[in-house]
């Protein structure tokens, strides 16, 4: 699995998956929504997505394990398979915000080998197979830029813990001189960081297709994440640049 060829195969499904997201995005009357959980929504979309990332993953990788947000399986940190995100950021997706995304990441034995994340509204493909560095829609990144006086952080919210606890962790962050946001998507927010446009991000209850891409992808771009299993489907994750002035 870690070779050029699986990273470019990679790179051709998430395309034709963000294709698809784009076709939904721009019929938004078509959508079906169901809210799974207080705040925590699906659609049809999300569910068709999930349906093209799993044919095109077996169809070009063979038989091999795959969770998804949406229609699930077995699959834990510390196993071998995909992890699969059709839409993350339902909710501005649902709204027509552009703050929303695609994941797909490849773990090894509980290594993050291989992944990619899709941003369709705004054109772009981050992606990375480990020790290879970073690749930005489908070609080798240059070094990135960041404008390092600038400390702005996001925070992830979710399910799993309270506002309240989130607002702590937040506060806790702009005590230590960051400026937060919360764009209330995980990959959008990793892809965004790796991208240099922001020094991190932080949620505690995450899910694995959260981080699956993610994780390899920041790592190839220079940042230091660290990524921990709370309870079964259930993770933390820290990623940031360090080198602030």
């Amino acid at each position: 699995m870690e070779s050029m060829t699986s990273l470019t195969e990679t790179e051709v499904i998430i395309a034709s998956a963000a294709n698809l997201a784009l076709q939904w995005s721009s019929d938004r009357s078509q959508l079906i929504v169901d809210e799974k959980s207080a705040g925590q929504f699906a659609s049809n979309a999300d569910i068709e997505i999930e349906k093209r990332l799993r044919n095109d993953i077996l169809g070009s990788f063979g038989d091999t394990n795959i969770i998804g947000e949406e229609m699930g399986g077995e699959l834990d940190s510390s196993d071998t398979g995909w992890a699969i995100d059709p839409i993350d950021g339902t909710s501005n997706f649902l709204l027509g915000l552009p703050s929303w995304g695609i994941s797909i990441g490849y773990i090894d034995n509980g290594v993050s080998v291989l992944g990619a994340i899709a941003l369709p509204e705004l054109g772009l493909i981050v992606s990375a197979l480990r020790g290879h560095g970073l690749r930005v829609n489908r070609l080798p990144a240059p070094t990135v830029t960041r404008v390092r006086a600038v400390k702005m952080i996001a925070v992830g919210e979710n399910d799993y813990e309270s506002g309240t606890q989130t607002d702590r962790r937040a506060q806790a962050l702009r005590e230590q001189g960051y400026d937060v946001v919360r764009y209330r998507c995980a990959v959008f927010a990793l892809a965004s960081a790796a991208l240099g446009r922001l020094s991190g991000y932080v949620e505690n209850g995450c899910g694995l297709w959260d981080i699956a891409a993610a994780a390899v992808i920041c790592e190839e771009a220079g940042m230091a994440i660290q990524t921990s299993k709370i309870e079964p489907g259930r993770y933390h994750v820290d990623a940031r640049w360090y080198d602030q002035p």
